[in-house]
């Protein structure tokens, strides 16, 4: 029996897959969102509900902002284009989108604390992202340096 080696190209599939598919569970779950906000009430009556709809679809638009800009990155590295100017930039739009769901969530844990742990978590990979960018930022000059040296 042969087994088969993962490659380079079937990890960014995965990748693309996965990220398709993140797509399709946010979509159904901001459609269940309302519903799903009854049954959270009852269980957690100290909840606003209000506030955490509203903190729900603004983490939602930020996570498919995210997941658009991630397919984005998966399609430069598949073109052999990883340590470009753009790639930067969306390493940074990432990065943000992080912050702000640390932010809202951080705001919301006024009315329920636990989301602190998803704020502290957003902040962490905002930061980890925020640190690639500027690996990839550094990458890009030394490209830049080398493709000018004669």
């Amino acid at each position: 029996m042969k087994k088969t080696k993962w490659t380079d190209s079937m990890s960014l599939l995965l990748s693309s897959v996965i990220v398709k598919v993140l797509a399709v569970i946010f979509l159904a779950s901001s459609v269940y969102a309302p519903f799903g906000l009854k049954a959270h009430t009852i269980q957690v009556p100290e909840c606003n509900p209000a506030a955490l709809l509203i903190t729900f679809y603004f983490c939602a638009v930020l996570a498919f902002t995210a997941l658009y800009f991630l397919d984005r990155l998966l399609k430069n590295i598949r073109k052999n284009k990883a340590f470009i100017d753009e790639n930067v930039r969306i390493l940074r739009i990432l990065s943000w989108c992080c912050y702000f769901v640390g932010i809202a969530t951080a705001i919301y844990s006024i009315w329920e604390y636990y989301f602190m742990v998803i704020a502290a978590a957003a902040a962490f990979f905002g930061l980890i992202l925020r640190v690639l960018k500027n690996v990839f930022r550094k990458a890009v000059e030394i490209r830049e340096e080398n493709d000018g040296t004669i």
